[in-house]
C-alpha cells in the first residue's frame, strides 16, 4: 500500500474583528469576499493547493488578524 499525505488549509474569519478592508478579497477573490451587509469578509470556499500560499499571505497581512489558517492532514 502507498499512502500519500496531503496538507489542506482550513481558513476561518473572525467577523467581529474584521474591518472589511478588502485586502484578502483583492489578493484571492475566488476564496474571499467582502459582505457589505455583514461588514466582514466571508470565505467562499477553502483554498486549493495552488492557492494556499496566497491564502496564508492574506492571513499574515490582515491588518487586524481576523483570518486564521490551520492545516489539516489527510491520507
Amino acid at each position: 500500500e502507498i499512502f500519500i499525505l496531503v496538507t489542506f488549509m482550513n481558513l476561518s474569519i473572525d467577523s467581529t474583528a474584521c474591518i472589511s478592508c478588502g485586502m484578502c478579497e483583492e489578493r484571492l477573490p475566488s476564496v474571499f469576499h467582502i459582505d457589505r451587509t455583514q461588514r466582514s469578509a466571508v470565505i467562499l470556499r477553502q483554498p486549493t493547493c495552488l492557492e494556499q500560499d496566497d491564502a496564508l499571505e492574506a492571513a499574515e497581512d490582515c491588518p487586524v488578524g481576523a483570518i486564521a489558517a490551520a492545516a489539516s492532514k489527510k491520507t
